[in-house]
């Protein structure tokens, strides 16, 4: 644990961590979707042009864009399933840390006699 993380901070960055997670990993599902869309697109354009008669290696090279993107897409996907399962692992470890330490930070805030000083408490 770093030094002078309190409970209040640990839940709060916690909390903060898991909701920029979800944030950006729904920013990366609209990204593997448009991937996903522009691929499509791409692999229509290919067989159009094949259709018009155009040379088979530029017809190849815009199948092989729409593949890449189409692969673009699925990792994208992959990477934003990850960091949802990031997501899950912070929000039980703030949980964690209620269990664990929200008694004694609440016995600490009743009790009527003030703590003394940090660095009173730590080891040498």
């Amino acid at each position: 644990m770093a030094n002078g993380l309190t409970y209040r901070d640990l839940v709060r960055q916690v909390k903060q961590l898991s909701k920029e997670i979800a944030r950006d990993t729904s920013a990366h599902r609209a990204l593997a979707e448009l991937l996903k869309q522009e691929a499509q697109d791409t692999l229509r354009v290919a067989e159009q042009i094949s259709t018009l008669k155009v040379d088979s290696a530029t017809v190849a090279e815009t199948s092989e864009v729409a593949r890449l993107m189409n692969g673009l897409s699925e990792a994208a996907v992959s990477y934003a399933t990850t960091a949802e399962e990031a997501g899950r692992q912070a929000q039980a470890a703030g949980e964690q840390a209620r269990t664990d330490h929200n008694g004694i930070q609440e016995a600490n805030d009743r009790s009527p006699v003030e703590m003394a000083d940090r660095t009173w408490y730590t080891q040498e």
